[in-house]
């Protein structure tokens, strides 16, 4: 084994066990399945709701959650999913922690024309990026941990105060994950 392998072989594997990003990625369909059931229900019974009726924008829900709506690619209804966001160099930026999968990305391939955005109290239309280069998703999860540390901790095992860039493994998420860029036109 060289040095450089076996210095990859201890580097923290992100995401850890028990986290949500984990399991979302898991083989087991029952256990990824389960964790979607719970973050639909959560969207459905807490966030959807309180956004729309002004409520969560209030308590500052609109600096990191944004309402995406898109038209369904089977039903052709429309959908309304709230994703995490941040703003890098004045992008909106949002990970699909399940890449092409994930069923709102899914609806925006195929009904690009059908996307608004909702920021707390101001939406718009957007024009959409979807960005797939491994260096691109790898320079955003580096900034990602740097600037947002207990987001990361929570969503993919992050540990603010231990963990280095140098010293962890992003490549399982970066395979996995996808990037969307939200422009304002």
């Amino acid at each position: 084994m060289t040095a450089s392998s076996e210095n990859n072989h201890q580097k923290k594997m992100l995401p850890s066990p028990g986290t949500p990003v984990f399991a979302l990625m898991d083989e087991n369909e029952e256990n990824k399945k389960k964790t979607l059931k719970k973050w639909r229900l959560l969207n459905k019974m807490f966030m959807v709701p309180l956004y729309r009726a002004k409520i969560l924008p209030l308590f500052g829900f609109g600096k990191i959650f944004l309402i995406m709506e898109t038209k369904g690619r089977i039903t052709g209804k429309k959908r309304r999913t709230p994703v995490e966001y941040r703003r890098v160099k004045d992008v909106i930026t949002v990970i699909s922690a399940r890449g092409l999968d994930a069923g709102w990305l899914k609806n925006i391939q195929n009904n690009p024309s059908d996307v608004y955005i909702r920021i707390g109290f101001h939406g718009f239309k957007p024009r959409i990026e979807i960005i797939n280069s491994d260096s691109e998703k790898l320079d955003f999860l580096h900034w990602y941990v740097e600037n947002c540390g207990k987001a990361a901790k929570m969503l993919f095992g992050w540990e603010p105060k231990n963990d280095t860039i140098e010293s962890t493994d992003f490549t399982r998420i970066v395979k996995a994950m996808t990037i969307v860029q939200i422009h304002e036109n």
